[in-house]
């Protein structure tokens, strides 16, 4: 067990609030499967209805539209491969950008695979996508376009609201798709300003439980993945998880979506480590990112070594997706940016939580630092 740990890893999970401890534990006396008519059963369906509405309410939203998945990446298929499925007679182009979680990525390659003309949107060296690129893309043969909000390894904030326009008016009958897993709870989000007609959301990334998640649709003509029941009218059938969709409600009431503080603390880590380290690089634009992820670049080291050498300092980060970290190759956002090999190879992912100070930012820049210089000496 580490003592004083610094955590910095947030845009992979988050510490479970209080809240959502205490709301998880009602599970243990209201245990009833929502589908029975019985009182009990009755009992968790209210519970289950007025957590919609405390989600909904943060989307700006209507409880009825808010549908509960397994977590982010089966909300990102849902979406993507559903709503690609039920329009397939009013075309068959997909656009995703190249810089999306893996789960919208490996789902958009599944309709490749049956057949979809899919397509993958570049994005600018500050990694925002190139809204000329998607528009050109854009035919009125499209059914599915899926462009994330916030991009889990660079904080990096995208131009939905100028995607949504344009694919409203170059594909009238075709959906936008946003993954707002990085920023519900981190940004102020409005379903109807944002304009995507399908969000994905998590509730582990705002400090509820995993293994739960939920897709707002506002158009519901997407298409079930999972087969079996009729919960959810059969849109996402099984059993819903009661335990920890009242803990993701719980979590969502507690967001305040303070923006200017996260970006204060993301400016301070990266002062702290250009003052103390130097040969360093910021990757992603600064002037549109949420605040909550500090990617960078430090030369002449490898990421993963210094990740493992900060565990012995009780400081935790990471080198990207929590994912995709167990895998080889490269970062896809960072190669899609055209970050240089050499400063891929040394870029580690920071994030931050309303809960992290000044005081941890500091000494982990210190740890960072010190943890350099010591790999330094050796490559």
């Amino acid at each position: 067990m580490v003592i004083n740990m610094i955590y910095l890893d947030n845009a992979a999970t988050t510490k479970p609030s209080e809240a959502a401890a205490v709301a998880m534990m009602k599970v243990v006396e209201e245990f009833g499967n929502p589908s029975s008519l019985h009182g009990a059963g009755l009992r968790a369906e209210k519970l289950i209805n007025t957590a919609k509405q405390t989600i909904a309410a943060k989307l700006g939203g209507s409880p009825r539209a808010l549908y509960f998945t397994s977590g982010g990446t089966e909300a990102n298929n849902l979406a993507v491969i559903g709503a690609a499925r039920a329009r397939r007679r009013g075309g068959e182009r997909v656009i995703v950008s190249a810089i999306e979680h893996p789960s919208v990525l490996e789902a958009a390659r599944q309709l490749e695979r049956e057949g979809f003309d899919v397509r993958f949107a570049p994005v600018t060296g500050e990694g925002r996508v190139d809204t000329d690129a998607i528009k050109a893309l854009i035919t009125p043969e499209t059914v599915v376009v899926s462009v994330m909000h916030v991009n889990n390894e660079t904080g990096v904030i995208q131009p939905v609201e100028e995607i949504a326009s344009a694919v409203k008016k170059a594909a009238p009958k075709a959906v936008l798709h946003c993954d707002c897993v990085q920023s519900f709870g981190k940004l102020p989000i409005n379903i109807n300003r944002l304009g995507a007609d399908l969000i994905s959301i998590s509730a582990h990334k705002i400090h509820g439980f995993k293994g739960v998640g939920a897709l707002y649709m506002k158009d519901p003509r997407v298409s079930p993945i999972i087969h079996g029941g009729e919960q959810q009218q059969g849109i996402r059938p099984g059993t819903e998880n009661i335990g920890g969709i009242l803990a993701f409600a719980a979590a969502a009431a507690e967001c305040h979506e303070d923006v200017a503080a996260m970006k204060k603390k993301r400016a301070l880590m990266a002062a702290e480590l250009a003052a103390e380290i130097g040969d360093i690089q910021i990757n992603g634009s600064e002037d549109h990112n949420s605040g909550s992820v500090l990617n960078v670049s430090i030369m002449g080291i490898k990421a993963e070594i210094l990740l493992h050498a900060l565990e012995r300092d009780g400081v935790y980060i990471s080198t990207g997706s929590a994912c995709s970290s167990h895998k080889p190759q490269p970062s896809h956002v960072l190669t899609a940016m055209g970050v240089p090999q050499r400063a891929i190879t040394g870029a580690v992912r920071i994030s931050f939580s309303a809960a992290t100070t000044e005081e941890e930012i500091k000494t982990a820049a210190r740890a960072i630092a010190k943890e350099t210089a010591e790999i330094r000496r050796y490559m």
